[in-house]
């Protein structure tokens, strides 16, 4: 019985998140008046706003978030940080296929042509920041899957890793505001402000008051 109530203690640790990083965007989304668009696109659509939800939800699933990391083991927050880096930061790499496998269906554009532009206009500020974003994710998952591959110190990668999601955070809320087909009031303001706090917690943690403790490479 106690296993029961402890195990539900530390359940009930993470629904803060859950209800900001799930149940807000879902509430956002059918509170919108979004254009009409075909189920397939709107399920498309509704499948990266979340995927990007939940990797604003890494800031505060790490040791950034010192008050999580007391109530819950290190070691389980870690479990699902890893889990939902790798499952949705996948989702987000096929983020730009997701636009361009539709043009299959449209006479106006060529998927060929529309990758080209996507790639080559550097004239644009919102598919620029598209592609530092798209670049600065791809080098987190490749160095996170290959960290011990590579020979990094734990602490030099996890450093590296909070600067270069930093970054790639930046980058893809620009981004999304700039270019986002749903980027309304609400969605921009969401964006903004947990991606701020999540930014918040990484500068206090590297910048603010470092950790003069040992730590372990996990």
């Amino acid at each position: 019985m106690g296993l029961v109530m402890k195990k539900e203690r530390k359940i009930y640790q993470y629904l803060p998140l859950v209800l900001a990083f799930i149940v807000l965007p879902l509430l956002l989304w059918f509170l919108s008046d979004f254009p009409e668009r075909s189920l397939q696109m709107n399920a498309l659509s509704l499948l990266t706003i979340l995927a990007f939800s939940l990797l604003l939800a890494q800031f505060f699933l790490s040791r950034t978030n010192r008050d999580m990391v007391k109530k819950v083991k290190m070691s389980n927050v870690l479990k699902i940080h890893k889990f939902i880096g790798y499952v949705f930061i996948g989702i987000i790499m096929l983020h730009p296929f997701f636009i361009l496998v539709p043009k299959f269906l449209d006479d106006a554009v060529s998927p060929k042509d529309a990758f080209i532009r996507v790639i080559t206009s550097f004239d644009n500020i919102g598919l620029v920041l598209g592609l530092v974003a798209y670049s600065a994710m791809l080098v987190i998952m490749i160095t996170s899957f290959f960290r011990f591959k590579l020979h990094m110190k734990y602490r030099t990668w996890r450093t590296f890793h909070a600067y270069l999601t930093t970054i790639f955070i930046v980058a893809a809320i620009w981004h999304a505001i700039t270019l986002g087909r749903h980027s309304n009031g609400a969605f921009t303001l969401f964006y903004v402000i947990t991606g701020a706090s999540g930014i918040f917690f990484l500068i206090r943690m590297y910048v603010l008051k470092p950790s003069k403790k040992p730590i372990k490479n996990v």
